[in-house]
């Protein structure tokens, strides 16, 4: 997912590939299955929201196994382009590739950006926190690409988020997440208007089955909460480039 600029392991994500990312990342089925189910839908309706057609030619940066991109995107668009760094999870991208799907091994650090076609939009779904120093130019490259952006990253501000940065499971997959304000910084800084905001999703990866089915009744009313939403794991974000 990440280049030479992260400091996850050698070929950790490479060994995620190997079983799936969302057998690797999640503890519960029921959780994984939550938590990308909801969020992978949300991120497409963001894109309709900023007026994302159909017939739309999509980028799917930091695309990982291709999970989202093939299970998703090519179910909403007419083109899919994925691209990251590990090459084990490109290799299963492209196995379980739709038609209308393609898929490349570039170091998101390196990437020369300006060799992409315009896209309708760019979708960067958890990986801006993994390329962290790098992540100012990537978000000004996406600029010269298109000019609709749906991000999702890690609550940044979240304190149990953050302390879990610290256990080796995390310091080896390269997590280092951003609090919203700064990142929203970052693309104001290179020109990207935040149109939509949502902090949401009550359930960290590691969380249990069973605490997951008792908390969940009471995840909406804290999304909800002005106050109680900094509990919550995940932002999103719809932006669109300032003409």
């Amino acid at each position: 997912m990440s280049g030479d600029l992260t400091p996850s392991k050698p070929g950790y994500w490479d060994r995620a590939a190997e079983q799936g990312y969302g057998h690797a990342m999640y503890r519960s089925g029921d959780v994984e299955s939550h938590v990308r189910g909801r969020t992978w839908q949300i991120a497409i309706d963001i894109a309709a929201a900023l007026g994302v057609p159909p017939e739309a030619h999509v980028l799917d940066l930091g695309c990982g196994d291709g999970a989202f991109a093939n299970l998703m995107l090519t179910a909403h668009y007419r083109a899919v382009d994925g691209l990251d760094i590990a090459e084990a999870a490109i290799r299963r991208a492209r196995s379980e590739a739709r038609a209308n799907a393609t898929f490349r091994a570039v170091d998101l650090v390196t990437f020369d950006y300006d060799s992409l076609p315009r896209y309708d939009a760019a979708f960067l779904i958890g990986i801006l926190h993994h390329v962290k120093s790098a992540a100012p130019g990537i978000v000004r490259a996406m600029a010269r690409r298109t000019d609709k952006m749906i991000v999702l990253e890690p609550n940044g501000s979240n304190l149990l988020r953050k302390a879990m940065e610290y256990t080796p499971s995390y310091r080896d997959a390269g997590e280092d997440s951003f609090r919203a304000k700064d990142l929203m910084a970052i693309f104001a800084a290179a020109g990207w208007r935040t149109e939509i905001w949502r902090r949401l999703n009550l359930f960290p990866n590691f969380t249990p089955g069973f605490v997951y089915r008792c908390l969940k009744p009471l995840e909406p009313r804290i999304e909800g909460n002005r106050f109680l939403n900094a509990l919550c794991t995940v932002d999103m974000y719809g932006l669109t480039l300032v003409r």
